[in-house]
């Protein structure tokens, strides 16, 4: 491989998604055209590199060599199914959608999947969405939350006790924070802040292992939006103090949220341990007494 086409496939390799014309003509500005034309076509020719099209934008992506290995024994068909579900990614691609866009016959196209799921190169994962349909996707590669369904499903199956414990232990967590501990029956002002919001419900959860299964914050919110239309909370204007502010990086607003008000038989306020607690007055949101801090809070949430 000549200095050129080794300067090219370093660039190509270098970047995730592959690079363009512009960019190899910008990093490359001392060689004609003509040049660079010939070394990308012989590049593609032996394929260390491959075209990839996103949008109107035409790509050249690096082949690493450990996958020019890899595909180097495979056939012509395998090659061009295996190509089709590494470009499938994390969301697979069903086995009609592999005959589509290959054009091979569905008896090739099952030969090619049961040789390359045999060498373990490829496995077969089912959706949540479509549960008759087989999906295929690399053996390295994760399933996307939309296939397995995220925390809420146990083998393809919706974990509905999971959900509903959980929701509830977000609703007494609100409820504990919607109303002034020392007279339940009163309500804050107007202006105060110190309702929780998604994130901070979802550090809650996390810093004391309420939940065994790692969430994010927008499954918090999943939680927090079922909880709306079962009428026990209610979204009020995005918090703006700098500890809650606009999520970092996310550019959305971080909604508070505050419970309603339930009777007394049935409010988790009932047997809260702050109704009884000794320095509850000097519980706050940060310092030495605080919520987060509290393990008679923890132990109740935990029930």
């Amino acid at each position: 491989m000549s200095d050129v086409d080794e300067e090219i496939y370093s660039l190509a390799l270098s970047r995730k998604d592959g690079v363009d014309n512009d960019t190899i003509e910008e990093k490359m500005p001392h060689l004609p055209a003509e040049a660079l034309a010939n070394a990308i076509n012989r590049l593609l020719r032996v394929g260390k590199i491959e075209l990839v099209q996103i949008g109107t934008l035409t790509l050249y992506k690096g082949v690493s060599m450990a996958e020019l290995e890899l595909t180097s024994k495979m056939n012509e068909e395998d090659r061009l199914i295996y190509k089709l579900i590494e470009n499938s990614g994390n969301e697979g691609i069903w086995v009609r959608t592999l005959k589509l866009k290959s054009n091979l016959p569905q008896t090739i196209v099952n030969r090619s999947l049961k040789q390359l799921e045999a060498q373990d190169i490829i496995k077969s994962v089912k959706s949540v969405k479509h549960p008759t349909r087989k999906l295929y996707m690399l053996s390295t590669v994760s399933p996307s939350a939309d296939i397995t369904g995220g925390p809420w499903f146990t083998d393809q199956e919706m974990d509905t006790d999971f959900i509903d414990q959980l929701a509830k232990q977000c609703h007494h967590l609100i409820y504990a924070y919607s109303y002034p501990r020392h007279n339940p029956a009163m309500v804050y002002p107007v202006s105060h802040m110190g309702y929780p919001t998604a994130s901070q419900i979802k550090r809650f959860i996390s810093d004391n292992r309420v939940s065994t299964v790692e969430l994010t914050t927008e499954n918090i919110e999943e939680l927090l939006t079922m909880l709306i239309y079962d009428g026990k909370i209610e979204r009020i204007a995005p918090a703006l103090d700098v500890d809650r502010g606009l999520r970092a990086g996310a550019g959305k607003p971080d909604w508070m949220y505050r419970a309603l008000r339930i009777a007394d038989k049935d409010s988790p306020l009932t047997d809260i341990p702050c109704g009884r607690c000794p320095v509850a007055s000097r519980c706050s949101g940060s310092g030495a007494i605080t919520p987060a801090k509290c393990s008679y809070l923890a132990k109740w949430l935990a029930f």
